[in-house]
């Protein structure tokens, strides 16, 4: 479990470091950020909490992306 967090850090860090130096706008960047967590925290979950909520291990992105919408 430890090592799927550092990953997830990782990425998300390697994630930031990117748009930071692509020079994205701070709105955008924010949202990518939340869209990140959002999955990371999605994919943390178990497979029947997922299905008590509706949505299958590949349907994390989709769903992500969908809740980021209405922000």
């Amino acid at each position: 479990m430890a090592v799927s967090t550092q990953t997830h850090n990782l990425a998300f860090t390697s994630s930031l470091a990117i748009l930071a130096r692509l020079g994205v706008k701070a709105k955008s960047g924010l949202r990518a950020m939340q869209t990140a967590r959002m999955q990371s925290t999605l994919s943390s979950m178990s497979d029947h909490q997922l299905a008590q909520i509706g949505i299958s291990r590949s349907d994390i992105p989709k769903y992500a992306a969908k809740l980021m919408e209405n922000e």
